[in-house]
């Protein structure tokens, strides 16, 4: 249980440390394409609870990389690549958006770029394969989490 715990705040610290970066390179804040606060509320439970589902696959990957366990690496990253294309059917407006599609497609590229590292036991480029998928991750957080929501 520690080890999640600490592979949470492993990912929260790094997830923090990308979205700066990000922030600084583009100058400022990003631009909302689609707000949050936009979406309407039956399509945001939805995302809400395929959101919840990515967040558990996202602890598994960042304990299975720590752990260096590459089996289960593929194996999560490929269910992330799976998972993520059917968020483009929540009829939420989000998915409408082409800065949505162009970070679900990115994120759906960079755990395959994971999962390929994994499978051939390529250790130099998983760290960086890794850390490319998290900011995807965190770059759609900056547009589309909502500012309310606190850290669950």
């Amino acid at each position: 249980m520690t080890r999640w715990v600490l592979a949470g705040l492993g990912v929260l610290a790094s997830g923090g440390l990308v979205a700066a970066h990000a922030r600084q390179q583009s100058g400022g804040t990003p631009d909302t394409v689609m707000p949050a606060e936009r979406i309407p509320s039956d399509a945001d439970a939805k995302l809400t609870d395929r959101m919840k589902r990515h967040g558990g696959d996202l602890l598994e990957l960042t304990h299975a990389v720590t752990e260096l366990d590459r089996k289960a690496i593929a194996e999560t990253a490929d269910r992330i690549r799976l998972d993520t294309a059917l968020t483009l059917k929540i009829d939420a407006g989000v998915e409408k958006d082409p800065r949505f599609q162009q970070l679900d497609q990115q994120l759906r590229e960079r755990v395959t770029q994971l999962a390929t590292a994994a499978r051939k036991y390529d250790d130099a480029a998983l760290a960086p394969a890794f850390g490319q998928a998290m900011e995807t991750c965190v770059r759609c957080h900056v547009l589309y989490l909502k500012k309310a929501t606190r850290p669950r």
